[in-house]
């Protein structure tokens, strides 16, 4: 029977150093991609509630010009407020020259 030559210390340090480089870069990996997806999943969502915000801000837009039509102001003031135009006699002019003086 052979025996095999011993190895030397400091090779069995260098594999056990290198070892455990590789493992701790391996959990890195595991890490940062974890961390990348969870990211991801963030931005998704961040995107999906940017785009349903648009469409609702487009939404008031509208509701915010349908309400703004003259016709509806006209509509609004008659019926919920009950003003109507003046009639001539209730019509009173103010000159600005004599508030002046």
């Amino acid at each position: 029977m052979r025996r095999q030559p011993k190895q030397p210390r400091s090779r069995n340090k260098f594999a056990v150093v290198l070892w455990t480089a590789v493992l701790v870069s391996a959990l890195a990996v595991v890490t940062v991609r974890h961390q990348n997806r969870q990211a991801f999943i963030a931005w998704r969502q961040i995107e999906s509630a940017k785009i349903n915000l648009q469409a609702e801000r487009g939404r008031l837009l509208l509701e915010k010009a349908t309400w703004a039509a003259r016709r509806n102001i006209v509509r609004d003031a008659r019926g919920r407020l009950a003003m109507r135009p003046p009639a001539p006699d209730e019509i009173v002019l103010v000159h600005l020259d004599r508030l002046r003086k």
